[in-house]
């Protein structure tokens, strides 16, 4: 498990000359959240170079994942891992999740299952199937199969409670997500974008926006 993180230095450095001044602490004072940036099957960190940048400008520090597998339970045995760094370096604070794809079911087993949810403001997917993809089932249950809908993962998954309390969930999808109607009980908000081929929206534009205005609490229009 690996990340990559961009522009933070900077504000660090800055924040070190600065200190005792009115301007450092309005520096701090405009930090948010970090963002855990989590890519999908067979993804890759770097389709979120655009997102990050986006998210720095906006006062979030972003971190993408390099995820294990295409298995979701490591995955999000990963994602608590950086989550529990990453809240150590912001003084213990909460962090936002996006995922993108089957990285949107990885982050919502960690929410679930391995006590995310006490730790998480804001969850944000983008085209994830949250019930499924058929075409997965043809794949090795922990090479990206675990996305079939008839398997025991999204069973337990989806399962009672999908949407664990406090997080706010937000589902964007565009008009190219074979999985775009999929609903889970609990959903704060969802949002569909025209003509995004499914690959491209963590790198949208329009995605870009839509995460942005779901985490300051303003569902996508």
């Amino acid at each position: 498990m690996s990340w990559k993180r961009r522009h933070i230095g900077v504000l660090v450095v800055a924040g070190t000359l600065l200190a005792g001044s009115g301007t450092a602490h309005a520096a701090q004072a405009a930090e948010r959240e970090p963002v855990i940036l989590i890519h999908g099957w067979n993804g890759s960190p770097t389709e979120f170079t655009q997102m990050e940048a986006a998210l720095e400008q906006d006062g979030h520090p972003a971190y993408a994942i390099a995820l294990p597998g295409g298995d979701n339970v490591a995955n999000a045995e990963a994602i608590r891992t950086l989550v529990t760094q990453v809240r150590q370096e912001h003084g213990g604070g909460k962090v936002s999740l996006v995922g993108h794809s089957m990285g949107g079911l990885s982050a919502r087993h960690y929410l679930k299952f391995l006590g995310g949810a006490d730790a998480t403001l804001s969850y944000v997917s983008m085209g994830t199937g949250q019930r499924g993809y058929w075409p997965a089932c043809l794949l090795p249950a922990n090479q990206g199969g675990q996305m079939c809908p008839s398997s025991t993962f999204l069973s337990r998954l989806n399962g009672g409670d999908p949407t664990p309390d406090p997080v706010r969930y937000t589902l964007l999808a565009s008009s190219l997500d074979e999985t775009r109607n999929d609903v889970i009980d609990g959903v704060w908000c969802r949002a569909e974008f025209p003509g995004v081929a499914h690959a491209d929206e963590p790198k949208s534009q329009v995605f870009i926006d839509g995460v942005i205005s779901a985490l300051d609490g303003q569902c996508p229009s």
